[in-house]
């Protein structure tokens, strides 16, 4: 599947991290406030989703997903979050690239985090 993937259209970098504590202390609760904290980054683009793709994502009940393209990275695993811009995103599946790995591609499906306030 990510064979198709032309280099050319990895137009904007992506944050790969975890939560980390932001040195703050939220005074309700007592418990150190988190924030991410980016581990590394990397070149990517948005893969489109055809159809069946979309209603297959829709039937595993991920919402606001997204998949990126990366070249292969091994150090990419679904504990990290991902961050583009402002918006933050848990990763739901890797797909690897079959070919060599150094040529190879990775299709990173990850949904929106949505912060619940009260």
């Amino acid at each position: 599947m990510t064979k198709a993937i032309n280099p050319s259209r990895m137009t904007f970098r992506i944050a790969f991290g975890h939560d980390a504590d932001a040195g703050e202390i939220n005074p309700n609760t007592g418990t150190p406030i988190q924030q991410f904290s980016a581990d590394f980054s990397c070149w990517a683009g948005q893969w489109s989703l055809n159809v069946q793709q979309q209603l297959t994502i829709a039937g595993a009940g991920i919402t606001n997903a997204v998949v990126f393209f990366i070249r292969h990275n091994p150090a990419v695993n679904e504990t990290l979050q991902v961050q583009r811009g402002s918006d933050l995103y848990k990763i739901d599946s890797i797909a690897a690239d079959d070919g060599l790995q150094n040529e190879g591609f990775d299709l990173i499906t990850c949904h929106r985090v949505v912060t619940k306030h009260g």
